[in-house]
């Protein structure tokens, strides 16, 4: 119980990063493309939008990976580009704007050479997700205090069920880790549950596990 509390918390902290990174990706494009005096409102109200935009990119597409929410946030920017002031977050960010997405490759050109104008790049983009310094997740690499529960039981069905129900699942600097034959599912159900902790173990993580 107590280790799906955890779980839950935490999924929530990151799901609060990722729609405030995401924010951040589409204020730098709109203020210096579109309307240099665009703020998001204050509130819960702009949160809320994202956040619907974001499931509904996941749902869409399976996954949601950073270079996903950096190319939405171009794609949408860019729908948008000739009106001004002259529309809402709720349109940027709606259904109709994710049901568009993706379904014109070519144009992929036109936005980068539109992004070049204000000298914005999308790897620059895809920095606001891949921060290490400023992460709220990076003391999550790796948990020295998870080792004791992923010990017990060691490749074993219930000690597998053990482990997914109380700690973070696969980390490539956990000696269990490397020792467990569940490995490989493991890491699929860490990407599923804590995709953006599951990216910064890819990236930053010591051992491999594999």
């Amino acid at each position: 119980m107590h280790g799906n509390i955890y779980n839950a918390i935490l999924q929530e902290m990151e799901n609060d990063y990722i729609i405030h990174q995401t924010m951040k990706i589409f204020a730098e494009i709109a203020t210096k493309l579109i309307s240099h005096s665009f703020k998001f409102s204050k509130g819960g109200e702009a949160i809320r939008i994202v956040s619907q935009a974001l499931e509904r990119l996941e749902k869409k597409y399976g996954s949601l990976s950073r270079e996903r929410i950096v190319d939405y946030c171009v794609s949408a920017a860019y729908s948008f580009k000739d009106r001004g002031e002259r529309w809402k977050i709720n349109q940027v960010f709606g259904p109709k704007s994710v049901e568009k997405f993706g379904t014109d490759r070519r144009v992929k050109y036109y936005e980068d050479r539109w992004l070049a104008s204000a000298e914005i790049t999308r790897s620059h983009l895809l920095s606001y997700l891949a921060d290490k310094s400023k992460h709220p997740h990076q003391q999550y690499v790796y948990m020295p205090m998870e080792e004791p529960t992923k010990k017990r039981m060691l490749n074993s069905q219930a000690g597998y069920i053990i482990c997914q129900s109380s700690t973070l699942g696969w980390s490539p600097e956990s000696e269990s880790c490397s020792r467990c034959k569940f490995v490989s599912k493991c890491k699929i159900e860490t990407q599923k549950r804590f995709p953006e902790i599951y990216r910064l173990r890819l990236e930053h993580g010591i051992k491999d596990c594999e």
